[in-house]
């Protein structure tokens, strides 16, 4: 019996050496693990505030929240007070295309006018020619005359509908300006306060999220440290593995006791009963022990688990709130359909532009007609007068006399409405050119300043939407649990795991011990115990069981046990 227990013992002792390997080895690692977890935890709460440092130093370019907002807002001012100048150039220039148009207006009256002295004056010279074809040879001269100022009033009637026309193209040319000019004044002033409207907001906003995501940042990692707590418990169940390393020493070191006589030079004899009373105790005490450590590593299983638990109940907190402020990130930052609206109205500026240019020639040219319409009345002139001494010299032409006068009044009718036309030509000219010249010189340069002044503003919606996109990246990338935290947090699961297979053994061995003890103590009769006399063997068990106390109360208080006292003196069995 003895040496069957004592090859149970010895299998026992090499499960107990492997076991304390394999706790120590998961215990030692679960340390290491865990201080990796720790300085991962650290290493976020530094990477949250250089976040947030990165936030407002991209934002605000290295200067303060009150330097970046007032250059904000004198950017903002500075442009609008660029584009109000710009809509008092065109308000102006169509004030003065309005006159232009009233005073062109009058230019149709005066112009019938002309045809129809022009149509009346080519009737008089067709009977004067009548006449004189009906006074015979001495009407013949005076016929090249008349046939002259017919020929004269067909030109005059054909500049006359040129001029209309002419009059009328340029009338509709102004006011289709007019129009152009009315819209882009509309187009100015909701195209400009939009702007600012837009920028201003885009500001604001802009500097609310920069404040929002430095908050958002630093609210998780805050949340994030949350793990400090099921860590740091985690971190002191370690420490528990000093205790079952000292509690599976003593099981060792009492079942290697437990040997028969024999196997190693014997200082007393012992009778054989009384060992087996004493191999029953020590299985006895072994088993207890056991048990006593298997609940502690079931007791630490639990206290592992739930600690790790708690880390993935933080985890998995944190990540919902991150998706909750990523998915809450959207919206437009470079000021909508701003470049739309800017390309409009610079196109429209530009129509506005080519028009009044063609108003310009077409005002010059109108001009030229009526210059050229004073060479034919010049020559109107000569003719009439010519007529006058015609019919003056020649008695025989005496009845014309009240035609040729009629002509005379005639061209000078013609002369007045030609002069009048021409004032109103002249005037009308004047009264645009001075608009006309301030709006179209330099238009090219105005163009290209507009056009940097309006991608100026883009480039400013731009850099909103950038700012923004860069905002929520940052937002986004930012991990409060590194990917070496949640690696470490999985192989710590995995060692824990492999702590619960480490307890159903310890159980087993348990078992094994209880079982064998019933057995001995059934062979070695009732009051096993006290029927152990050897002083050498009742050592050992009183030791024994002042050691099981003193881990108990460890266990109970939490606290390492100093088991110096409870070793055994110089030259006794080397067991505690």
């Amino acid at each position: 019996m003895i040496e069957t227990h004592a090859a149970t013992v010895l299998e026992l002792v090499g499960r107990i050496d492997a076991i304390e390997r394999e706790t120590e080895s998961i215990y030692l690692r679960l340390g290491e693990v865990f201080r990796t977890v720790k300085a991962a935890v650290d290493s976020s709460s530094r990477g949250a505030e250089e976040a947030i440092s990165a936030i407002l130093s991209d934002y605000r370019g290295g200067v303060s929240a009150d330097i970046a907002k007032r250059r904000s807002t004198e950017f903002i001012e500075d442009s609008m007070r660029y584009f109000h100048k710009a809509s008092v150039i065109e308000r102006q220039f169509l004030d003065s295309v309005e006159s232009g148009i009233q005073s062109l207006s009058r230019l149709d009256d005066i112009i019938d006018r002309i045809r129809a002295d022009s149509e009346e004056m080519e009737l008089v010279s067709l009977n004067a020619m009548t006449v004189a074809l009906k006074s015979g040879t001495a009407g013949r001269a005076f016929s090249v005359i008349t046939d002259e100022l017919k020929r004269l009033s067909g030109r005059t009637i054909r500049h006359a509908d040129d001029l209309s026309k002419a009059g009328t193209t340029l009338l509709e040319r102004l006011e289709e300006l007019k129009g152009t000019l009315g819209s882009l004044t509309e187009m100015q002033s909701s195209f400009f306060e939009a702007a600012r409207a837009a920028l201003e907001s885009g500001f604001i906003a802009l500097d609310r999220e920069v404040e929002e995501a430095a908050t958002s940042i630093r609210t998780l990692s805050e949340g994030a440290s949350g793990v400090r707590a099921p860590i740091a418990s985690i971190m002191q169940e370690v420490q528990l593995q000093d205790i079952i390393r000292q509690s599976l020493d003593h099981v060792r070191l009492s079942l290697m006791a437990a040997k028969p006589e024999g196997s190693e030079p014997s200082v007393e004899a012992i009778d054989p009963e009384e060992e087996r009373a004493f191999l029953a105790e020590i299985s006895r005490l072994s088993a207890s022990l056991l048990d006593d450590v298997s609940g502690q590593v079931r007791a630490s299983l639990d206290r592992f688990n739930g600690g790790i638990a708690g880390v993935n109940d933080v985890m998995d907190s944190v990540e919902v709130s991150r998706s909750q402020i990523i998915a809450a990130r959207n919206g437009d930052g470079d000021g909508g359909d701003y470049r739309s609206k800017a390309d409009a109205y610079i196109a429209t500026k530009e129509s506005a532009f080519s028009s009044a240019s063609t108003i310009s020639d077409g005002v010059k040219r109108l001009d030229d007609r009526f210059k050229e319409m004073d060479t034919i009345l010049a020559r109107f002139k000569s003719i009439v007068t010519a007529s006058r001494i015609e019919t003056a010299r020649n008695k025989a032409l005496a009845i014309v006399t009240n035609t040729v006068m009629g002509m005379m009044d005639l061209t000078e009718q013609l002369a007045e409405d030609v002069a009048s036309a021409g004032g109103v030509t002249r005037s009308f000219g004047k009264s645009l050119a001075s608009g006309m010249s301030d709006y179209l010189s330099g238009a090219e340069r105005y163009m290209e300043a507009l056009r940097v002044q309006t991608d100026a503003l883009h480039g400013k919606f731009v850099h909103i939407g950038e700012s923004r996109k860069q905002l929520w990246s940052t937002e986004s990338d930012f991990r409060p649990f590194s990917d070496d935290f949640s690696k470490a947090i999985g192989e710590a699961s995995v060692l824990v795991d492999r702590i619960a297979a480490l307890a159903l053994e310890l159980e087993d061995m348990r078992d094994d011990l209880t079982a064998y003890a019933d057995s001995a103590s059934g062979a070695a009769g009732a009051g096993a115990a006290s029927s152990i006399h050897s002083e050498r063997l009742r050592t050992i068990v009183d030791r024994f069981t002042i050691f099981a106390h003193k881990q108990t109360a460890a266990r109970i208080t939490r606290f390492e046990t100093d088991t110096d006292d409870a070793t055994a003196e110089s030259g006794d069995v080397t067991l505690f």
